[in-house]
């Protein structure tokens, strides 16, 4: 065999010829994207780069240049960082809408942008379209456009109401203002009427209130009186209509008849309770 064949065979054995050696990493900060130096380019660092028709030095939504892109109701220049200003109200934005004075694109600016509707906070509304929308207080009626509602719809005044009263959130039959009386009840809505005895009165009158918590509650006849244990000067401040003091300890409480259940001696007006019913001596 000749020199040249064995070293052949012998380079075939060690897998072919040795690899060069990998290329050094390029450090000469060649031109990327971007720019020089191999900087890419960034949205909101002012420099209004390829691809961004705008660019305001912040990542702002809703400022007029959102996402390096200029907002439909406003105008940007092509300083580093980008000047943007509203158009004029009633300019044409996205579809049929119009920008507003605020550079927000809306459905309307006044009335003449709805038909036979109105214009309320920027979008149309009609007082024909069952739907609650609008200043309407309730489908199709109530607010400054609608008509009135009637009785049992909800209403924020009397001056929504065809009754002239709005009591509870609703159109009433009344002012029904006074204690333990309401127009909200389930199946009687808008028809003034007694809450139900031991019931709490949230709100009447003048901020005032009948509930169980302050030792109040309902008679069911337009009253709140002191409730079952409650302290009392005399027999009418009592929903049990007896205040007495059966213990004895010098504090007279609203306390319980004969016969009415009880589970305590101190309930009773004759302070036994007996097989769990009040009962004499």
């Amino acid at each position: 065999m000749t020199l040249a064949l064995a070293l052949g065979a012998l380079m075939a054995a060690l897998g072919g010829c040795p690899s060069e050696d990998p290329l050094p990493p390029d450090t000469t900060g060649g031109a990327g994207n971007g720019g020089s130096g191999g900087m890419a380019s960034s949205c909101g660092d002012g420099v209004l780069d390829m691809g961004e028709t705008c660019d305001d030095g912040n990542n702002t939504d809703g400022d007029g240049c959102s996402a390096c892109a200029v907002d439909a109701c406003y105008t940007c220049d092509a300083n580093a960082p980008s000047a943007c200003t509203p158009k004029a109200a009633g300019e044409a934005c996205e579809d049929t809408k119009i920008c507003n004075e605020a550079g927000q694109c809306v459905e309307c600016i006044d009335n003449s942008q709805c038909g036979t509707g109105y214009c309320f906070q920027n979008a149309c509304a009609a007082c024909d379209d069952t739907v609650k929308n609008g200043d309407e207080t309730d489908v199709d009626c109530g607010g400054m456009h609608c008509g009135l509602c009637e009785q049992g719809k909800t209403c924020l005044a009397g001056a929504d109401c065809t009754s002239t009263f709005c009591a509870d959130g609703v159109c009433c039959s009344a002012a029904c203002d006074s204690a333990c009386a309401a127009c909200n009840i389930p199946g009687l809505v808008g028809e003034c009427n007694f809450i139900d005895k031991y019931s709490d009165d949230p709100s009447y009158g003048m901020g005032e209130s009948c509930l169980a918590a302050n030792g109040k509650t309902c008679s069911g006849l337009g009253n709140c009186l002191s409730a079952e244990g409650a302290t009392c000067a005399n027999n009418n401040e009592c929903i049990t209509t007896r205040c007495g003091d059966p213990d004895g300890d010098g504090t007279k409480t609203c306390v319980k008849q004969n016969g009415e259940p009880c589970t305590e001696n101190a309930e009773c007006f004759s302070n036994n309770c007996m097989d769990g019913v009040c009962a004499m001596l």
